[in-house]
């Protein structure tokens, strides 16, 4: 009778988190979404598709809703973006302490990590804020602007705070739960090996360690250089440079300590797409009070992002120069992603010994039912979080031009023209013709480089 019992609530169990763990992450609407953006759909089909699965995919209703956002900027309709990217953030904001709150952990740690609701990551967070202060420039409002580039950089100054304390909770929190199995000395060395022997390539990035964007920095710094507040202005300017030395920021420097009457045209030019995660699968050993257990993690790895152009340029009769690259994306998600991995691996080596827990009472009481059971349990439950937004840049570039040429300005990809334009001297009461910008005036333009075309819009 007892067995008949424990067999009835195992399968209505096993039915349970199959409904469960039958979710990995909507990994095939997230590779609809990237053809519909990066392949030269109209992005009014990406925002409809991105809209639809906000409404349909809970869980993932943040990554969806700056995947709207984003898709809407392209598309040149800033209100919807606006609308979209609040929402995303609104939901950031709600989840961002979600690692530290046990009933964020629980469920998960039993199944896979996509039942989880996404909160993001912060480098998506410090986007959301930095395109929104884009879409307010783009509307002509420069005090909604002002207020969101504000928001950008206080994100960032907080990132290397919260992965240096929630983290640490985290994932303490998290080894209790397995501390009846697998000691907190035994769970830490067993991270540390996986880090070494799988992830030592995350060395590599250190310009980011402090999770500092410095292209956010960096047109943040024009912006209130430009708007009348020279001096933090200046601080974020110094900022970028003290990431990049960049010698286009450091001449930036020199100009707004020493402003003269000068006039300048910068441009920004984001090209490729970003990097995304790919599961992998690894077995180790791990030694529990029933032995050493062969455990089988599936784990995130980084997807390397790709350019769709070699390099930019910018030519005047028959002078070229070279664009600077900014910001390698890659690096600024590669060393926020180390700094996550102990949580992650953590969770995987955790949700490992106590499922081992849940087969050996399956297999106490069950016999063979329990064996195929806990064999399809762990099958099913066993999955990597690969979620991530895909809408950002690979690179970023930059150039500032002087607008006291004559001769028409030809910006290249890979030494074709993909945006031409002149500069010629505005009256007041004189709107420029179009692709025609005022040589007595500063600018910021942005250009988003995809294979199939660019997209060119006037911040300043």
């Amino acid at each position: 009778m007892l067995k008949r019992r424990i067999g009835i609530a195992l399968t209505t169990a096993f039915i349970f988190l199959l409904f469960l763990t039958g979710c990995t992450g909507g990994r095939a609407q997230l590779q609809h979404f990237d053809q519909l953006y990066y392949t030269g759909s109209l992005f009014s089909n990406a925002y409809a598709f991105s809209k639809k699965m906000a409404k349909k995919n809970h869980s993932n209703i943040l990554l969806w809703d700056l995947q709207k956002g984003m898709s809407a900027l392209m598309e040149g309709d800033y209100s919807k973006s606006l609308h979209a990217l609040d929402a995303a953030e609104f939901r950031f904001n709600h989840h961002q302490n979600l690692l530290t709150k046990s009933l964020s952990t629980v469920g998960a740690v039993f199944v896979n990590d996509n039942v989880r609701t996404y909160t993001g990551n912060i480098y998506e967070s410090v986007f959301i804020n930095y395109y929104k202060a884009m879409d307010y420039l783009l509307l002509h409002d420069r005090a909604d602007a002002r207020v969101e580039f504000n928001r950008a950089n206080d994100r960032q100054r907080r990132a290397k705070e919260f992965y240096s304390k929630e983290i640490r909770k985290a994932i303490d929190k998290m080894r209790e739960q397995g501390s009846s199995r697998l000691d907190a000395a035994q769970s830490d060395v067993k991270v540390q090996e996986i880090l070494t022997s799988q992830y030592s390539n995350l060395d590599n990035f250190y310009a980011y360690d402090n999770l500092i964007n410095p292209v956010v920095s960096y047109l943040s710094g024009l912006f209130f250089a430009l708007d009348n507040d020279t001096s933090k202005g200046l601080d974020y300017i110094k900022e970028a440079y003290g990431i990049s030395h960049s010698t286009t920021i450091g001449e930036d420097l020199l100009f707004f300590s020493h402003p003269s009457s000068s006039r300048f045209t910068w441009i920004f030019i984001e090209d490729g797409k970003q990097a995304t995660k790919k599961e992998f699968k690894i077995n180790i050993p791990l030694p529990t009070p029933d032995g050493i257990y062969d455990a089988s993690l599936a784990l995130p790895q980084l997807k390397v992002g790709r350019d769709f152009h070699n390099s930019f340029s910018l030519r005047i009769n028959n002078q070229q120069q070279a664009f600077e690259p900014l910001l390698f994306l890659d690096g600024l998600i590669a060393s926020e992603f180390k700094k996550q991995l102990p949580y992650i691996l953590t969770r995987a080596i955790t949700s490992s010994v106590l499922k081992l827990g849940i087969e050996a009472v399956s297999n106490q009481y069950l016999g063979r039912l329990g064996g195929l059971f806990s064999s399809l349990y762990a099958a099913v439950s066993t999955s990597a979080d690969i979620r991530s937004a895909s809408v950002f840049p690979h690179k970023i570039y930059i150039l500032r031009i002087s607008n006291s040429h004559k001769s028409r300005v030809h910006i290249q990809a890979d030494g074709q023209d993909i945006y031409t334009f002149a500069f010629k001297h505005c009256l007041p009461s004189t709107a420029p013709e179009p692709n025609t910008y005022c040589s007595n005036q500063n600018h910021i333009l942005y250009i988003r480089s995809f294979e199939f075309g660019s997209i060119v819009r006037t911040l300043w």
